[in-house]
């Protein structure tokens, strides 16, 4: 039933909804105010039907990425920013903004563990309500419901499911002050990134031709965004497993009550887990850098592509080092390369040398080569896709050599 909110006399057992879902929703609406950013310039620039051809891989992640962005939102972020939750003997009021309904405990029929802390109560009319760990004490609703209940589930499933329910309130509680170490956050959140931006901007510019320097950047960016999130998440979880758990596991089989987190010895574990992220993330950026990773893009050819043996519509790895001639990475004649908007072409002839079409007698024998043309500077001459056209195309229009 749906009815204005009002506090009852003694508020017992108030859970709200954690407070690091706001940080969440912040970082989410940061990345995409970039990618927002970094797209409405290129659409200032160009038609979206070049930059499609030419960007498809970044085009297609970066709409994914905003269309699962909203969806969380509208259908889990936004419902926990304005709920709370709060526990009596016989039934839970769950406050939704100023309403509130209540669930009466003789009305559920079931209980079920999904996974994890996430669980669900089956009331008699089919509704299911389901809770985890995203609110704060959620142990409470399963003991008061263990209290008023007790049929519902026995004994030992009742304290194997609370003692995962505190664990997990201790991990989302270590989340909430995850950055109280101001020193080593800034250190690993904010220097480390740039600094492997400049790293890597200072390597690879030595052995390749850097054309797009915008799109560079945005790709090394999130590379470095990608490495700092799966560390976090990786040792995090490691912590949780390995010494967290194991903590209050030992903490409850000697006093059930006792539920309190060791804050000093959590800091200090945390804390010297951030310094072994901050090398684990240093490692990784100097792989991205061994292996050139962040030049590597994919693309969909498009066109009819028969002369060069190549399909249209396959999903194609493009090596982006190869982009000129005078570098580590040097073109070739022969090599098939995609430059300008998503074209592809074969490499003839460099800057200052001599090209021409080859025509053929009615016996099908070579003649001697017609409208030769000396390649201008910053140029390359590349075959057309039709296997006729000779055209010559500025070298920083050069994306890179297909890998077949």
């Amino acid at each position: 039933m749906e009815k204005s909110f009002k506090l009852e006399p003694i508020q017992p057992r108030y859970l709200r909804y954690r407070s690091h879902y706001r940080v969440y929703l912040m970082f989410f609406l940061a990345v995409s105010f970039l990618v927002v950013s970094f797209w409405a310039y290129r659409f200032y620039q160009h038609p979206w039907q070049n930059l499609y051809s030419e960007y498809p891989l970044e085009f297609l992640t970066s709409a994914f990425y905003i269309g699962a962005f909203a969806a969380c939102y509208a259908f889990w972020l936004r419902s926990r920013l304005n709920q709370s939750v709060q526990v009596f003997h016989d039934h839970l009021s769950i406050r939704k903004g100023n309403k509130y309904h209540e669930v009466h405990f003789d009305q559920i029929e079931s209980v079920s563990v999904v996974c994890w802390s996430l669980f669900y109560l089956k009331m008699k009319d089919g509704y299911k309500h389901y809770f985890s760990s995203s609110l704060e004490r959620v142990d409470y609703i399963w003991e008061g419901l263990y209290l008023s209940r007790p049929e519902l589930f026995s004994p030992k499933e009742y304290e194997d499911f609370r003692l995962n329910l505190i664990q997990y309130d201790h991990h989302q509680k270590r989340k909430e002050w995850f950055f109280r170490h101001k020193f080593v956050d800034i250190l690993n959140w904010v220097f480390l990134p740039f600094i492997f931006l400049g790293v890597a901007y200072f390597v690879q510019s030595q052995e390749v031709v850097i054309h797009q320097q915008g799109l560079y950047f945005f790709r090394l960016f999130m590379y470095s965004l990608l490495i700092l999130l799966s560390t976090a998440f990786l040792y995090s979880m490691v912590l949780k497993k390995l010494i967290f758990d194991r903590k209050i596991t030992e903490q409850l089989t000697n006093e059930p009550s006792d539920k309190l987190r060791n804050m000093e010895f959590e800091g200090v574990v945390v804390e010297r887990s951030k310094i072994f992220q901050i090398l684990t993330a240093c490692f990784v950026f100097f792989l991205v850098l061994k292996t050139d990773v962040n030049l590597y893009s994919v693309t969909k050819l498009r066109g009819d592509l028969a002369h060069f043996n190549l399909r249209s519509g396959k999903t194609t790895l493009i090596d982006n080092r190869f982009n000129c001639f005078n570098c580590r990475y040097k073109l070739s004649d022969g090599d098939m390369v995609v430059f300008g908007k998503g074209y592809v072409g074969q490499v003839m002839a460099k800057e200052g040398e001599l090209v021409g079409e080859v025509a053929q007698d009615k016996t099908g024998r070579m003649i001697a080569s017609t409208n030769v043309q000396e390649v201008p500077t910053g140029h390359v001459a590349v075959k057309a896709s039709n296997g006729k056209d000779i055209i010559f195309i500025k070298i920083d229009d050069l994306i890179g050599k297909i890998q077949k």
